[in-house]
């Protein structure tokens, strides 16, 4: 029987192109792609309503999730002075311009399908979601017994002024950006109101419903007293999940994860997801 041949140690050479960054399609670039995806299927007229809403919803939960960790990473990465690329020849700051824009892109794109596609259809098959503009009288005193009883218990509006500066505010969390109508150099001109996540976010009312923090903006005067209001807009702050563990230096694993779990609500913020006409 002959011997098995040996193994040649030589390496083979590259193939042309190989090297060639073009080549290479960037991960966190590639997620918004596959996002992108979903988007279409929201645009599909030929699917139901409910499931173009969900692929919507899908989307959303996707890009939280995606900036909770990707692009926390890249942050933190960003922060760290990394200058390290990749086989795409991307730096950290180069991919989170790219995300940026690209996130910018879509978002406008989901706001689009939801207004102009999802909310007429709805409409029309009878379902009324009130946003701005005049209530019929029996709505506006459906939504105003709502707020006095249910809402208004569990709010907690919060001045801000020099003695009180900007809260922390949880990851995720929806709130109410307030700015008072008072002069420039005023010491009060802004406010906060977080939006209670312990109530259900579609109230319904006679004729349709209604967003829960669209019915907290249409009663802001008991939260303000004395305060013209100028503006109120919804925002979200999007934090770091991301989990860093060092398993090695870890006395108890356990409680290390705990730790870094309850932490996290409290991480450094990523993203701030406020309406485009905040001023």
């Amino acid at each position: 029987m002959d011997p098995a041949p040996a193994l040649s140690s030589r390496i083979s050479p590259p193939e042309p192109g190989v090297t060639d960054p073009r080549q290479f399609i960037n991960r966190e670039l590639s997620t918004l792609a596959f996002l992108e995806r979903v988007l279409e299927e929201a645009q599909d007229p030929q699917l139901p309503l409910l499931e173009r809403l969900r692929f919507l919803a899908i989307l959303s939960v996707s890009l939280d999730e995606f900036f909770m960790i990707r692009v926390a990473g890249l942050k933190q990465q960003l922060s760290g002075h990394v200058e390290e690329t990749g086989p795409d020849a991307m730096t950290p700051a180069d991919q989170l311009r790219a995300i940026a824009q690209g996130c910018h892109a879509l978002i406008t794109r989901q706001d689009q399908v939801f207004i102009e596609g999802v909310l007429p259809g709805l409409e029309r098959a009878g379902v009324r979601l009130w946003r701005g503009g005049p209530l019929p009288p029996e709505s506006q005193a459906a939504v105003s017994d709502f707020f006095q009883r249910q809402v208004l218990p569990v709010l907690t509006p919060l001045a801000l002024d020099p003695v009180h500066p900007f809260p922390h505010l949880r990851n995720k969390s929806l709130n109410l950006a307030i700015r008072f109508a008072t002069r420039p150099e005023a010491r009060l001109r802004y406010g906060v109101v977080p939006v209670p996540s312990l109530l259900p976010r579609l109230v319904p009312v006679p004729g349709g419903a209604m967003l829960l923090e669209d019915v907290i903006a249409r009663n802001l005067a008991p939260l303000f007293p004395d305060m013209p209001i100028d503006g109120c807009w919804p925002f979200r702050v999007t934090r770091n999940w991301d989990l860093s563990i060092d398993e090695e230096e870890a006395e108890d694993l356990l409680v290390t994860i705990e730790r870094e779990v309850r932490r996290r609500d409290r991480g450094s913020a990523v993203r701030l997801h406020i309406n485009a006409t905040a001023e």
